[in-house]
């Protein structure tokens, strides 16, 4: 799905994650957490270039459930079937970055990415975790 067509692309997206075995699979992967990835686009030498905006206290269910008991969120009235989890993305193709300045800029834009999901989502402390994957590529979004 490679666009090569020059033009930047940003994309910013809120995904469900209906369980808490999606939320512990979302923490392996943004945590990288596992011994291995079969995502080609990981590239683990370039793990340690990876910036937290906001380093998990825990493992991100249990963080979930302490957020309850300390009364900073409530999941009373939901339904049963309703999400209680989600995930909010900022994806960009890698291009822009490379085209703008590198991984120096990529931080800045995504502290600012950081400081617009704490808005969105009404303040720091309903945020888990924050981070930029510096090892990993956009290929969906950029050929570069």
């Amino acid at each position: 799905m490679s666009r090569n067509d020059g033009i930047d692309r940003t994309a910013a997206r809120n995904q469900d994650l209906p369980t808490p075995d999606d939320v512990a699979k979302i923490q392996e992967h943004n945590e990288r957490e596992k011994d291995s990835y079969s995502n080609q686009d990981i590239v683990p030498e370039r793990t340690p270039l990876n910036v937290h905006f906001k380093d998990p206290t825990d493992d991100y269910v249990k963080m979930f459930e302490q957020m309850e008991q300390d009364g900073v969120i409530s999941t009373r009235g939901l339904k049963p079937d309703a999400i209680k989890y989600g995930e909010l993305v900022f994806d960009v193709n890698s291009a822009y970055f490379y085209n703008h300045g590198g991984y120096e800029f990529a931080k800045q834009f995504y502290a600012d990415a950081y400081k617009a999901a704490v808005e969105i989502v009404g303040g720091e402390q309903y945020i888990l975790s924050a981070v930029m994957h510096a090892d990993e590529r956009n290929r969906a979004m950029s050929e570069a």
